[in-house]
């Protein structure tokens, strides 16, 4: 029996010093951890323009010598956004620009440097992929064939901003 008791014993001993063992030595991992900061925008209407008609007769603007200025909106991104800028569209209410035909029009996205961006019909294209944060101007135009009929316009310019 002793025999019997010192194995037991022995047995024991061997597995502590195994077991022991095991433990003494450190392991690590790593933990990853991942996110995303998306790009945001967000546009605030600024100066509403005013449009007046050159000596000519035919053409209605937001510049010239007649004192019409442009409008202007703030863009506020996270990064950078694509601007894309319609062309006027006569609001309801005001005088009908008739002959549309014969008809031209024409809006400008400007920056705060003076430089124009885009316009509505895609003869600008100064880098509207990859425009930041800033105050920026939009100006627009009706050149007709024929003098313009007197009375009051009003017309608006849609601009779209896609974040990148």
């Amino acid at each position: 029996m002793k025999t019997h008791t010192f194995l037991k014993t022995a047995l024991v001993a061997g597995l502590l010093a195994i077991s022991g063992s095991s433990f003494a030595v450190s392991s690590t991992v790593t933990t990853t951890f991942t996110g995303t900061v998306p790009n945001t925008c967000s546009m605030a209407t600024g100066a509403v323009g005013l449009m007046t008609i050159m000596p000519s007769n035919i053409l209605i603007s937001t510049s010239g010598p007649n004192g019409g200025h442009s409008g202007s909106f703030t863009l506020t991104c996270t990064g950078t956004a694509n601007m894309a800028i319609a062309a006027p569209v006569p609001n309801a209410g005001t005088i009908a620009l008739t002959n549309a035909a014969s008809l031209t029009k024409i809006a400008t996205l400007t920056d705060s440097t003076g430089l124009d961006v885009v316009n509505s019909n895609g003869t600008i294209s100064n880098n509207p992929t990859s425009r930041s944060s800033g105050t920026y101007t939009v100006g627009m135009y009706f050149l007709s064939a024929t003098p313009l009929a007197p009375g009051d316009y009003s017309s608006s310019v849609v601009t779209t901003i896609t974040p990148n």
